[in-house]
């Protein structure tokens, strides 16, 4: 018996966890239980009156009290979402605290409304009008600061339409990361404004949101949705809005894809054989924006059958800032390299970095006698354990800089992860180092040397796994044979014409701001098609 019941239960909490997702990703699931619940509030409104009828003492009072109870039930019956604001939008005032503080928490007084409509149903089946009468009260009373916070949402939210009703954007990135935000919106916002069309940035952490604004310093106006987004963007999704852009694979986004009215349109952050790159969750999307063949061949690989009319290959925008070498490393007396071990991620599967072998492999540069720029993943910097390892990792090239006996330069800390761009960091470079990273396909655009870190995989299955490692050079988890290698690729460099190849199949065949080019032109088509769906 107790395992019927354990089945039973599990399967409720399965069907009302998926109820809850679709609620708040599905317009048409929310339409539903609107639907439901109203009906059977006024079902129960009618039965109790059915009831009076029956006893002979239905009077025009009552059915009023029933009404006007059915309604204050309905709409009360569901705690208050917290409202969105916004900044840097014109029309709207700039919110005096950021992030705003939570509401007061509504549960025990929807609670309340619930079981007083249940006591109130039964009151006009059998009470006494001024029992009747007080039970409407009863109910009225826990339903009054719900309803008020109600209201006050309805006007937010239509304060923000009405302002961006003026504004005029023609796109939406949403955003639902955190940590990488400087990364993540940093590298798509200046291309697409350079469409010359509008957008707004909705931010679906409204707890982080004075954090990422102070960290990108976003050129476009930053929503942050409060506790229910699709709710939110049923509202704010003006008519001049036809496409919403996504860089993160954060799964609230599916709440903005909720909305149909527009398409949606997945760039992520950089092309990598990371898993993030060819997640099951892109299926999802209208349309996906791939640097070159290697991005389709990737989804392929791993069984994430999208056809092949939903992809548009614009090469890598970010790459046009990437110089291409001046001359042949193989001819640079003193090279400098570039290291840039990637973040460990959140979890096994998704840890390819090199970090925390990464002195060995300082040490390893030095005795090439490289110069360094060591530039880190950013997220490394916010969190309190790594930064204290990162300053170990710097004071190991702090100490060779400032040694007297020696002629290398480095870069490193603040000035190379926060002063520099990656692109200005490669530019600064003759060859890269770097783990399983989006860093090492911009790279390609320089036609410069670089050696890959295999920390996940058995190097005999590295390339089969990462198939931009077949342009680079490679080292095992256990490092061995890193000097060799290093000396192979910054003396002889026999992987040069390899490299070349792998570049139009990985980025596409752009050169310099072509891709740049190309891409601001078709979110400028995009933004002004609107969408129409099948």
């Amino acid at each position: 018996m107790s395992t019927l019941l354990e089945r039973v239960r599990n399967r409720h909490d399965r069907w009302k966890h998926e109820l809850q997702h679709r609620f708040r990703t599905d317009l048409g699931t929310r339409a539903r239980v609107f639907a439901w619940a109203t009906s059977g509030v006024a079902l129960a409104a009618i039965v109790a009156l059915l009831v009076r009828e029956a006893l002979g003492d239905l009077d025009p009072a009552t059915v009023l009290a029933a009404v006007a109870g059915a309604v204050i039930v309905r709409a009360a019956m569901l705690r208050p979402a917290q409202p969105p604001h916004v900044h840097g939008l014109p029309g709207v005032p700039e919110p005096e605290v950021c992030p705003a503080p939570d509401g007061p928490d509504r549960t025990p007084f929807v609670l309340a409304v619930r079981w007083l409509g249940g006591l109130l149903a039964l009151a006009v089946a059998f009470a006494p009008e001024v029992l009747v009468t007080l039970a409407l009260l009863a109910v009225a009373l826990p339903a009054t600061p719900v309803l008020a916070d109600k209201v006050a949402l309805g006007r937010a939210r239509s304060r923000i339409r009405a302002a961006l009703l003026s504004y005029e954007p023609r796109f939406v990135l949403g955003y639902g990361g955190y940590g990488g935000g400087p990364i993540h919106v940093d590298m798509w916002e200046p291309h697409l404004l350079a469409s010359g069309d509008r957008g707004v940035i909705v931010g679906l952490r409204a707890h982080y949101c004075a954090e990422l604004r102070a960290a990108i310093q976003p050129s476009m106006p930053w929503i942050a949705a409060g506790s229910d987004v699709l709710g939110d963007m049923r509202v704010l999704t003006v008519p001049t809005m036809t496409t919403f852009f996504y860089v993160h694979n954060a799964p609230g986004h599916l709440k903005l894809m909720g909305i149909r009215s527009v398409r949606h349109v997945w760039l992520g952050h950089g092309d990598s054989d990371k898993s993030g790159s060819h997640h099951t969750r892109h299926l999802r999307y209208d349309v996906l924006v791939a640097s070159g063949e290697a991005a389709i061949d990737r989804y392929a690989r791993h069984g994430v059958e999208i056809p092949r009319e939903r992809f548009v290959l614009l090469g890598r925008p970010q790459s046009g800032d990437v110089l291409p070498a001046k001359v042949p490393v193989t001819q640079v007396e003193r090279p400098t390299v570039l290291y840039t071990p990637t973040w460990t991620g959140n979890g096994k599967m998704t840890n390819f970095s090199s970090i925390k072998d990464a002195d060995r492999i300082l040490h390893a540069l030095l005795a090439a006698d490289v110069n360094v720029v060591f530039r880190p993943h950013p997220v490394f910097l916010r969190d309190e354990y790594w930064a204290a390892r990162l300053a170990e990792l710097d004071e190991i090239l702090r100490a060779d800089h400032d040694d007297p006996g020696s002629p290398r330069r480095h870069l490193w800390g603040e000035e190379a992860v926060r002063g520099l761009s990656v692109a200005e960091c490669m530019n600064r470079a003759d060859a890269l180092v770097s783990d399983v990273s989006s860093v090492v396909s911009d790279w390609l655009a320089s036609g410069k040397p670089y050696l890959m870190l295999s920390m996940a995989h058995d190097l005999d299955e590295f390339v089969e796994a990462v198939p931009v490692a077949a342009g680079g050079y490679m080292v095992g988890r256990d490092l061995a044979g890193l000097p060799e290698v290093l000396d192979e690729m910054l003396h002889r460099d026999p992987l040069a014409d390899r490299r070349r190849q792998l570049k139009v199949h990985v980025l596409g065949d752009y050169e310099g701001d072509e891709s740049a080019r190309a891409f601001s032109a078709w979110v400028h088509e995009m933004a002004h098609t609107p969408m129409v769906r099948g």
